[in-house]
């Protein structure tokens, strides 16, 4: 199996990019990616997380919320123009929210969301085969 472990924090002079690292402000929090983009100042705080397909919207709304604080103390700061919140989620069987794509096109990355049902399935049978195997 691959595994693959981030750097903590990767930048050049156009970006910034850290992964799991706790941000120390008022709320201290710990997204799981922030991008920080020096030139037009402004951040993005991503979520990954992969719910039961039933709660997929409800779990969508809690991270956006959860993160509010946050992405207002990251803006003064840093002094950014703007933040925002990027909830990425694929349910556990593969569904989907309506805006995924959106939250993507955000990010300026292009995916094929089959592949990312796949991949959530396929993790979501290795636990199951682990678990019932027990």
């Amino acid at each position: 199996m691959y595994e693959h472990t981030p750097k903590s924090v990767v930048e050049n002079e156009r970006i910034k990019i850290l992964w799991d690292v706790c941000i120390q402000c008022h709320h201290a929090r710990r997204p799981d990616i922030v991008i920080i983009n020096k030139e037009d100042k402004n951040c993005f705080i991503v979520d990954i997380a992969i719910p039961g397909d039933s709660r997929l919207n409800e779990k969508e709304g809690e991270k956006i919320e959860k993160y509010q604080d946050l992405k207002r103390e990251t803006m003064k700061m840093w002094n950014l123009k703007s933040a925002q919140v990027i909830p990425l989620f694929v349910g556990a069987l593969g569904g989907l929210t309506k805006e995924l794509g959106d939250w993507f096109g955000k990010l300026g990355i292009s995916i094929r969301t089959a592949l990312l049902q796949k991949t959530a399935l396929l993790r979501t049978a290795r636990i199951l085969r682990k678990v019932l195997d027990t």
